[in-house]
């Protein structure tokens, strides 16, 4: 049972540390642990409970995940995300403090499996996006066959379901038209049913995670900010346990904060 699910606070992940932040990318070629930390420090302020690690493809880069893990942790020993990368991630879980989360693979049995081994293997969670390649519609009866799938593939690989994370994926909507007529609003209404379901489908064992940015892209920081925080307090209302978010953004992590997560099968409980 994670630390974090001892009261039902959102979790909130700051997504700041990426490889296309100059001050992160900066800080990862010189191997600064002073700028490293005083980064970590500037995410963790506005009450973000953990970071997400994003390092991009570079191989050289990459190795360096094990190094960024340490320097946080000495500084804060919070739980972090880390990037599900071929070189360096196992060595990263090896000297991680606590347990990790590994963000992000997706449902593709041929990676899935691989990663799920991986997370049982060093006792840490995963996050699975509700995507893999070929998949052509985003319909919530084909989003909620592939949470199935994974949930599923965990039995069999002996991967605890309360080790996972379910991402039903938001996503800038594809049709200019309706892009133009909705403001840039992502189309939310499939992420909150599935976001909702996910709960019955594991019997409220399984969590659910949203990259927040990721429905929002070419949009100006206000306007996304506006558009953040009227959506958060819809996904958690909908059931949402965890968020990927610019953690810097200090009227979104206030309404962050005063969220709280609603299960469920605890409400037809009782």
């Amino acid at each position: 049972m994670k630390e974090q699910q001892h009261d039902d606070t959102l979790l909130t992940i700051g997504e700041n540390l990426h490889i296309f932040n100059p001050a992160f990318r900066q800080a990862l070629e010189n191997r600064d642990e002073t700028a490293l930390t005083r980064l970590a420090e500037q995410y963790l302020s506005g009450g973000a409970g953990s970071l997400a690690i994003n390092l991009g493809p570079a191989r050289s880069i990459n190795k360096k995940l094990a190094w960024v893990v340490r320097t946080i942790q000495q500084h804060r020993p919070i739980p972090l995300f880390l990037p599900a990368i071929d070189d360096g991630l196992t060595q990263a879980l090896d000297c991680h403090r606590g347990k990790a989360t590994i963000n992000a693979v997706t449902a593709d049995p041929a990676r899935l499996t691989e990663a799920m081994n991986i997370a049982r293997d060093f006792e840490a969670d995963l996050v699975v996006l509700l995507t893999k390649p070929g998949l052509q519609s985003n319909e919530t009866l084909h989003r909620l066959q592939l949470a199935l799938d994974v949930l599923e593939q965990a039995d069999r690989v002996g991967l605890a379901r309360e080790q996972l994370y379910l991402d039903p994926v938001l996503s800038v909507r594809t049709d200019p038209v309706a892009w133009n007529l909705t403001g840039g609003m992502p189309d939310l209404d499939p992420v909150l049913q599935i976001i909702s379901l996910i709960g019955e489908l594991s019997d409220g064992r399984t969590q659910t995670i949203v990259g927040l940015s990721n429905g929002t892209l070419g949009l100006s920081a206000e306007k996304r900010s506006s558009l953040h925080c009227r959506m958060l307090p819809l996904l958690a209302e909908s059931g949402l346990d965890a968020v990927i978010l610019n953690s810097r953004d200090q009227p979104l992590m206030d309404i962050a904060g005063s969220l709280q997560r609603h299960h469920r099968l605890r409400q037809k409980a009782a």
